[in-house]
């Protein structure tokens, strides 16, 4: 098998660490409403690929998380959390509205003939490992505490943008409004590891920690998950071309750093790309999404 490694830009023929043994970790849903076409596009394109490495021979240890906690669009301390409105739209708390996007969503990849991975993780279920992972960082000197907030310190990894292929100066010319809200910062491009602090004082999920009663920022979670379920070197990490930046560039940046010792986190990264409406991104925010389970009614599965 050859891949595209969005890493080194390149196509290259696929050689796992462990002969036919292969390790992989592919982000999951934020469990806070229905998935539409383009949200199942991308877990489509994984189900081809675990099946693609059977096919060939090789044993598949996958691991999928569930976003279950609320978390900040932006690491700026912006945006919305998706949890808490959700749950005040429906009337419910931020748990019940949890498990049932989460039953939904697994009920849809069953209905798609979408295999479930074999590990399926919540995100609330390893608070304790995020707090450890952060102590690490901090240990290290590769995380600060400022104004409440944990944040990582991307200045002391100097290829903190090898990822993305993006550069300290393209982010200034592209700058967001948001980066510079954060006044704690020692950089207007570091992020939240561990949130006492935000706009969002009566969040619902909250746990306490030695940094004040909080709640994890959104990338410490995959990095954690990876290395109490396939250790700290894996094959493949996959997800939408959406989350290359800032996600996985977060979650290379602080795992090379707090997990690995420096080594590479991910031998090969593998991003899918959108499906599109007139131009434009599907998403629940621009309300043009398909239902994927009227489709598979009306078409079967096959051609869908």
């Amino acid at each position: 098998m050859k891949i595209y490694n969005t890493l080194t830009k390149k196509v290259e023929q696929f050689i796992p660490h462990n002969d036919k043994e292969v390790t992989m970790y592919t982000c999951g849903p934020t469990v806070y409403n229905y998935a539409h076409i383009g949200n199942l596009r991308t877990y489509l394109f994984e189900d081809f690929l675990e099946k693609g490495l059977n096919y060939l021979g090789y044993n598949v240890k996958r691991v999928m998380n569930i976003t279950d906690v609320g978390h900040i669009v932006h690491d700026a301390d912006t945006g919305e959390d998706k949890m808490s409105n959700s749950a005040k739209k429906e009337g419910k708390t931020a748990q019940e509205i949890a498990e049932f996007y989460t039953e939904k969503f697994l009920e849809d990849l069953d209905k798609m003939n979408i295999k479930r991975p074999e590990i399926i993780e919540k995100a609330t279920s390893h608070i304790n490992d995020y707090i450890h992972v952060i102590e690490t960082l901090l240990e290290k000197g590769y995380a600060y505490q400022a104004g409440g907030n944990v944040y990582f310190d991307i200045s002391k990894i100097p290829n903190y943008y090898e990822l993305s292929g993006r550069t300290e100066e393209n982010q200034k010319v592209a700058v967001r409004d948001d980066v510079s809200h954060d006044l704690y910062k020692k950089n207007p491009y570091d992020f939240v590891l561990w949130f006492t602090k935000s706009k969002f004082e009566d969040q619902e999920q909250k746990w306490d920690s030695p940094w004040g009663i909080g709640y994890p920022g959104w990338h410490i979670e995959c990095s954690t998950m990876v290395l109490k379920n396939l250790g700290e070197t894996i094959d493949i990490h996959g997800g939408g071309k959406d989350l290359l930046f800032p996600h996985h560039e977060n979650e290379r940046a602080q795992s090379i750093c707090g997990i690995t010792g420096g080594a590479e986190f991910v031998n090969y990264w593998m991003h899918n790309s959108y499906i599109t409406i007139n131009s434009e991104k599907m998403s629940k925010s621009l309300g043009n999404v398909v239902d994927p389970i009227e489709e598979v009614e009306k078409y079967g599965v096959d051609a869908f």
